[in-house]
């Protein structure tokens, strides 16, 4: 199978995680590199399409079609205009375009895009007369252009909506953990489910949901509907197939260790349980709610991960008092264990009374956060 080149985007700061997804079996990708957000890989046609199938902390995966010059918009557009279009696009079909520029010549990312796009429609009006449409929410054929200094990649993206969207989550949460960086701070702490897990303020449950997919062992790519690659001219029905069913089989119908989540907001609750269902995994989480000082886990715990407020994310003046009470509830019903708290406000660390181990740092969307780790608390 003929080998390419992909570039699957996450969120900064997790990007040896990623790169750790992609070299396990389950994609056995090769040639794997991190770079700065995200993580260059080799494979067949199928490690793409496995690739979108189990990438937990994974947004987006880019298969590489095309290299060029780009000393100017001109040039940009005359080697857009050699390129068979034909080979990746009918003319009944959609297509989107986003670019990024770095140190180049061509200073806007808007105007490259707008360059890319001219040059399609123009090829496809000089071989049939017409020319595709473009669809900026669903396209058929998502592209990426990267220009860096005076050359151009161009991508397509075979996941096109963001894997952290999942697909069971059909509601907007107040402030809800995205899904792939909630799924990231999991493999960070090495979660693999054979320890008993708890959220003790779990709000929207993402990090209940996204350890019950872990630990059953459930491809998140099978909860999606449709990927764009499925509409390519050169996408093969029998690999996605078998990737498909070898995904299915993989899958656990019982989890070893129990997964906790809890939380003070009985609305909160309910969507979280809703959404767990929706995922395939409601069964596997045990819900409960109380204050965070209340909550008493029914077995001793191995991980414990949670989002608390930080100002930044939800205000009010209980905020101290929030963590103080989850600082105790740490001290006095997690022996043993390890912690993850996520946090974008450093200052409220020391009100957990406890001292970390590290402070990761990382990024999600325009906002820096950082993962505060405790180990085998006493």
């Amino acid at each position: 199978m003929n080998q390419r080149r992909y570039f699957a985007t996450g969120h900064k700061g997790l990007e040896q995680v990623l790169a750790a997804e992609l070299r396990a079996p389950e994609i056995g990708a090769t040639e794997v590199r991190s770079g700065s957000s995200g993580t260059w890989f080799s494979g067949g046609r199928d490690a793409g399409y496995r690739a979108c199938l189990w990438l937990r902390s994974g947004i987006r995966v880019l298969e590489e079609i095309a290299r060029g010059p780009a000393s100017s918009p001109e040039e940009l557009y005359e080697w857009a205009m050699t390129l068979d279009w034909s080979a990746w696009l009918t003319v009944k079909q959609t297509f989107s375009i986003e670019a990024r520029v770095w140190d180049s010549q061509i200073t806007h990312s808007k105007y490259a895009a707008l360059r890319i796009k001219d040059a399609l429609c123009d090829s496809f009006r000089r071989r049939c007369g017409s020319r595709p449409d473009v669809d900026t929410e669903r396209a058929d054929l998502p592209l990426f252009l990267y220009i860096y200094r005076d050359e151009a990649i161009l991508y397509r993206d075979l996941a096109g909506t963001t894997l952290h969207k999942r697909g069971y989550r059909d509601a907007l949460h107040k402030s809800s953990l995205n899904e792939a960086l909630a799924a990231g701070i999991l493999l960070q702490a090495a979660y693999d489910g054979r320890v008993a897990f708890a959220d003790p303020m779990c709000g929207a449950g993402t990090f209940a949901i996204e350890a019950a997919l872990i630990a059953a062992r459930r491809a998140p790519g099978l909860l999606r509907q449709r990927f764009p690659f499925e509409s390519w001219p050169d996408f093969d029905r029998q690999l996605w197939k078998d990737c498909r069913g070898r995904a299915y089989g993989m899958a656990r119908y019982e989890v070893p260790k129990a997964i906790m989540a809890n939380d003070r907001h009985s609305g909160a609750l309910a969507l979280a349980a809703k959404d767990a269902a929706a995922a395939g995994v409601g069964e596997y989480i045990r819900f409960s709610e109380a204050e965070v000082g209340a909550f008493a886990p029914e077995e001793p715990l191995g991980l414990v991960c949670v989002n608390p407020p930080w100002g930044k994310r939800l205000s009010g003046p209980d905020v101290k008092t929030a963590w103080r009470d989850l600082g105790r509830f740490l001290r006095e019903r997690c022996a043993g264990a390890n912690v993850s708290v996520l946090t974008g406000n450093r200052d409220l660390v020391g009100e957990l009374g406890l001292v970390p181990a590290e402070m990761r740092p990382l990024r999600t969307g325009k906002v820096e956060c950082w993962v505060v780790r405790f180990r085998n608390i006493s």
